[in-house]
């Protein structure tokens, strides 16, 4: 069944800003877009669903790297290896134009009418939380530089996506950082819907927003175009540069627009948000916002199924395991860890192979499982608390980049969890939430009955819209820290 899309007025549109994986999953319900006056069904109230506090598997004050979210499993294909790793220059790099577009690089990618976004976007979201689309969309591809830990300059692919408007006016940003794809150049975000592939379906979840009133952007992460490089996985520090500098890009893009049809125009005001792995991309750059970028104003965070605790990820979904792995290793020096340390002798083989797979045919590919995946020390050690005696260069590194080691307090966040994600499970966010409430950041927790980690983004998408939309027109949002605070 199909809604009946309305046309956009551009003044309203002002009015309103001023004063105010995964579809492929057969239990995705689809479904009509409504009104946005249409009730979506209330996520449970925080307290009553979180777990009673107990002790937790790591401490709450030390840092841990975060999970990742991913889409259904396809037929196992061969792989590629993946490159070798590349040792950071030591010399001082000359200085770069981050957050810059590459000239030369701005390519039109799609226009699409209402009808076609209508399409698209409730194929996507169920119908109680679809509103009715508001403005058709322009989609271009750019390229921006951003840098790496030592300040080389690296050049990032994204896309940017916005209404499409018949006079200039003003929409905020949403920054949006991807959840798991892989770690293999073939596996870069942007290449899921040229390539037919399921991993999350940017395309229509940031249509989504972009129809309503946002101007999107989503790259993808450091090392996805670079030949020569494997994608630096769960490394907290390249994706908030990536993020910020992908932030200053879409000023930079609309400071001389393309096209003189190009009339949208960004207003003062940058929402980040991510899924899963894209989560801990999207708070390591709010913590990193003001000394690297302090002339953005970000008015808020958004985590979907968000991914803080690399450990945690590691506890929760085995499977994950090798890319971060391999990922640490090729990055921070064979020093950090041995493979055959972790994994058992079953994956040894081909391991190398395997982890070039896109999380499409890992999902159907590795077992998700302590006892099929680890060694019994390693799975000993991560079960108990005790890899800072077992593998302390390992923990130091999971600890570097976990979510919770620098929080802004002065952005306020909303985290949208299913109480069903086993991907990333309630027991490693509760500790995250806890932890910026402890350095006085402003929380907003929704937990939804039976929602799993790949359904999130479509079930909780209306109330992300009014969340964001109640900090564009200057209303505290609710805070649960007060409630999360209580037995």
């Amino acid at each position: 069944m199909l809604c009946v899309p309305y046309l956009h007025s551009s003044s309203h549109r002002v009015q309103r800003f001023r004063l105010t994986f995964l579809v492929s999953l057969t239990t995705l319900i689809l479904g009509a877009c409504v009104p946005r006056s249409a009730a979506a069904p209330a996520p449970a109230v925080v307290h009553q669903l979180l777990p009673t506090a107990t002790p937790t598997l790591w401490p709450t004050l030390t840092s841990t790297p975060l999970p990742t979210a991913t889409p259904t499993a396809h037929p196992t294909s061969t792989s590629t290896p993946l490159p070798p790793a590349t040792v950071p220059p030591t010399s001082t790099p000359p200085p770069t134009l981050s957050g810059t577009v590459v000239e030369g690089s701005i390519a039109k990618q799609e226009s699409l009418s209402l009808y076609q976004v209508h399409s698209l976007v409730s194929a996507f979201l169920p119908a109680q939380t679809c509103p009715a689309s508001q403005y058709p969309i322009d989609v271009y591809r750019i390229q921006f530089r951003t840098r790496d830990r030592v300040g080389t300059e690296i050049i990032v692919q994204a896309d940017l996506r916005f209404p499409r408007v018949e006079s200039e006016t003003e929409f905020p940003l949403f920054v949006y950082g991807s959840g798991t794809t892989g770690i293999a150049n073939e596996c870069a975000t942007l290449n899921e819907h040229p390539a037919r592939r399921k991993w999350g379906n940017y395309r229509a979840g940031l249509s989504a927003y972009a129809t309503q009133g946002y101007i999107t952007a989503i790259a993808n992460w450091q090392g996805f175009d670079d030949p020569y490089q494997t994608h630096p996985y769960f490394v907290a520090e390249l994706e908030g540069y990536v993020m910020l500098d992908l932030t200053r890009a879409v000023y930079d893009f609309f400071a001389n627009p393309p096209s003189d049809d190009v009339l949208a125009r960004p207003a003062d005001a940058v929402f980040f948000g991510g899924y899963s792995q894209g989560g801990h991309g999207a708070f390591a750059g709010d913590a990193m916002a003001s000394s690297y970028a302090p002339e953005l104003n970000i008015v808020g965070v958004v985590g979907h199924a968000i991914a803080p605790d690399v450990e945690g990820l590691m506890l929760d979904s085995p499977l994950y395991a090798p890319y971060i792995a391999y990922a640490y290793r090729a990055y921070y020096g064979e020093q950090v860890l041995n493979f055959q340390d972790l994994f058992q002798e079953r994956w040894m083989r081909t391991f190398d192979q395997d982890v070039a797979k896109c999380i499409d045919h890992v999902l159907g590919y590795y077992p998700n499982t302590h006892e099929a995946m680890y060694t019994p020390r390693f799975r000993e050690a991560l079960q108990n608390d005790r890899l800072a005696v077992e593998f302390p260069d390992f923990k130091a590194l999971l600890d570097l980049n976990y979510s919770g080691r620098e929080v802004n307090p002065s952005t306020p966040a909303i985290i949208l969890h299913g109480a069903a994600d086993l991907i990333v499970q309630l027991r490693t966010v509760e500790p995250f939430v806890r932890r910026l409430c402890a350095e006085n950041k402003s929380v907003t927790y929704y937990v939804y009955p039976g929602v799993n980690h790949f359904t999130i983004r479509q079930t909780s998408h209306l109330d992300t819209l009014n969340w964001m939309e109640d900090i564009l027109a200057g209303n505290a949002p609710r805070a649960d820290c007060g409630l999360l605070a209580q037995p």
